[in-house]
């Protein structure tokens, strides 16, 4: 099957939730399907990057990203009732890319990542149509609203009362425009069950399907290194709410509590673009933020707990399943478990205050243990419900859902 995979960023390398997702789907679609792949080219390092998926697509076409036409494009529909993000990410030159390989090419099947993509094939007719969602924007955002609201906020000199009335406003506009986009698709995708049921009860007509994050298992495996220290570690793309927000929250209200404990203990901030209140925090004694590393794996190996206090965010944290896979005891929150198929207390943690989540790392840090059963129990998870070769195979099934579904209402007397 031909099949045209718009993908919103460059999928490699795949170092973050919706590029990881991208590279994976390609990669296991590439086996029985001829994939196209467009996306944007935000930097000259994605243009570069364009070989190193090409042994696994038919065709590999970008665009460039022209920020400065974005801000402009977004500030000029800025009292649209349609979601900022669309304008923002919307380019003619994307629009006619699209349109010039489905004039070429004879796709049997269009693959959008996220709305901000299906934007462009909404009116398009004859293949079908599979819309990524991936989790719910709406649901993100309303719960960045709901925490930017909180007086917490106050004890870190953040005024975020401008960004909040911006955040409310986009959660309204998204809520109905991702039921209304999803009209347009034979089907859609989420990640976990919970998007799934808050998207159904805009709109319970809608046809969702499940096929959760993954974790490549060969790349990710347990080798865990003694060290003198209690290190706990934390890692994600640091400009990303969800993850400043938990960052910030462990290092002012748990990690202070976990060295009353352990004196020693240092706590590793990983990922790219750090933001300026994520860089104050090595101001903590105790408090290492590393920026970008070309590879993650060496802070696992030497991490005695991963910390996911996230109290903002959806869908499935992927920073999780690499710590489950490479063998790290995982303390969450109720927000970071959502949608794992893990069982609390045994193959992760889940504390929700900050007296409650410091007693469980202090726990694993005091028990080697319960240390060495969980990270375990938590790799058989991973090995059992999250490796891409499964999930790749249900993504397949929703293709064979969704084209049943099509012929259905395009050709009703050929189905009985």
């Amino acid at each position: 099957m031909k099949i045209l995979f718009l993908s919103l960023r460059c999928p490699y390398p795949p170092h973050r939730g919706d590029r990881i997702r991208s590279y994976n789907f390609i990669k296991q679609l590439s086996k029985q399907h001829a994939v196209t792949l467009v996306y944007f080219a935000e930097s000259e390092s994605d243009i570069e990057s364009a070989k190193h998926l090409e042994p696994f697509c038919e065709r590999v076409e970008w665009v460039r990203f022209r920020r400065s036409f974005a801000f402009m494009n977004t500030g000029i529909h800025c009292l649209s009732r349609r979601p900022l993000q669309l304008h923002y990410w919307y380019a003619p030159g994307m629009q006619r890319k699209i349109n010039q390989l489905l004039e070429q090419m004879d796709f049997e099947l269009i693959h959008a990542q996220l709305f901000r993509m299906g934007q462009y094939v909404t009116g398009v007719q004859g293949p079908i149509k599979v819309l990524d969602l991936c989790d719910s924007l709406a649901l993100n955002l309303r719960r960045r609203a709901e925490l930017e609201s909180h007086p917490w906020l106050a004890k870190i000199k953040l005024d975020c009362t401008p960004k909040r009335f911006l955040v409310t406003l986009e959660e309204k506009r998204v809520r109905r425009y991702e039921v209304d986009i999803m009209k347009a698709f034979d089907c859609g995708t989420v990640v976990a069950r919970f998007d799934r049921d808050y998207l159904l009860k805009q709109d319970p007509g809608l046809n969702l399907s499940i096929v959760p994050m993954g974790v490549d298992l060969e790349y990710f495996q347990p080798k865990p290194t003694a060290q003198s220290v209690p290190l706990l570690l934390f890692t994600g793309t640091m400009n990303y709410f969800p993850n400043t927000d938990a960052a910030i929250y462990f290092s002012h209200e748990i990690f202070p509590r976990i060295r009353e404990s352990h004196p020693s203990a240092q706590f590793y901030i990983v990922g790219n673009h750090p933001s300026d209140q994520v860089k104050q925090l090595e101001t903590q004694e105790g408090v290492v933020v590393t920026g970008y590393v070309p590879d993650v794996r060496p802070y696992f190996e030497k991490a005695s707990v991963f910390v996911a206090p996230l109290r903002a965010g959806s869908g499935i944290q992927t920073k999780n399943l690499e710590a489950m896979a490479m063998g790290v005891p995982v303390v969450t929150t109720s927000v970071g478990a959502m949608g794992l198929e893990a069982d609390n207390g045994k193959e992760l943690l889940v504390a929700d205050t900050p007296a409650d989540f410091a007693k469980q790392v202090v726990h694993l840090l005091n028990d080697e243990r319960s240390r060495g059963t969980l990270a375990q129990t938590a790799r058989t998870c991973v090995e059992t419900n999250y490796s891409w070769e499964a999930i790749g195979e249900r993504l397949k099934h929703v293709y064979a859902q969704a084209g049943h579904i099509s012929k259905f209402e395009t050709n009703p007397q050929s189905v009985p």
